[in-house]
């Protein structure tokens, strides 16, 4: 990718949402880079001075939010060695993005397939490592007797679909604040590993997640 004009990063950044635009609005294989390239207000030959293709556009888009999500959770849960913090912090950074970011969302759930094959592997195996920190955070808790689960992958991905399932219908100008979404869905999830809002021993970072929510 070049960026060889002084503007070219600002330029970049702008190629990205308006590829997020255009994509979410018309489908990949609809999109073309000429619908983008108006969007950002360049000639669809100049884009190839910030683009390698279409293709990587999109690997590039769904490489990001993951990549983000599995950098802010490892670095904020190296002082977090309880299972219910690194549950609660999980969350907190999982609805975080999935809550601002609804569009990024819904491209990586639609247009997935229309990777190539090296690209797909690639996305395929970074959700595994992200999904894997959820997993061990179950399997931490079961070994310490703090969660009662039974198949802590199944349950993995249980709880994944309900946290990124919040962009499907959350309305930011609804009666439920971003704080009290993330709140009500840790409680939803210490449930669904066999405990619940009431429980004494709760650190009190968890104990916080756990509250009932507040009406924003």
């Amino acid at each position: 990718m070049s960026t060889a004009r002084p503007n070219g990063e600002t330029t970049e950044k702008a190629i990205r949402r308006a590829a997020i635009e255009v994509i979410a609005r018309h489908g990949f294989e609809a999109a073309s880079l000429r619908m983008i390239a108006k969007e950002v207000g360049l000639q669809a030959p100049s884009m190839y001075n910030y683009i390698k293709s279409k293709e990587q556009l999109l690997f590039d888009l769904l490489k990001g939010p993951v990549s983000a999500m599995t950098a802010e959770y490892e670095e904020r849960a190296k002082a977090l060695p309880d299972p219910f913090d690194r549950l609660s912090l999980f969350i907190e950074v999982h609805l975080d993005f999935h809550l601002a970011y609804t569009q990024e969302v819904f491209i990586g759930n639609m247009e997935l397939r229309n990777l190539s094959k090296p690209h797909y592997k690639i996305i395929t195996g970074l959700r595994d490592r992200y999904s894997m920190l959820l997993t061990r955070i179950i399997e931490d808790g079961v070994a310490e007797g703090k969660f009662q689960v039974d198949e802590p992958r199944v349950t993995t991905f249980a709880l994944l679909a309900m946290l990124s399932g919040v962009c499907n219908w959350y309305r930011p100008d609804g009666p439920v604040g971003k704080a009290s979404m993330i709140q009500i869905h840790t409680q939803l999830a210490l449930q669904m590993l066999g405990l619940g809002a009431g429980n004494s021993s709760l650190p009190r970072r968890a104990a916080r997640g756990a509250a009932g929510p507040r009406t924003a």
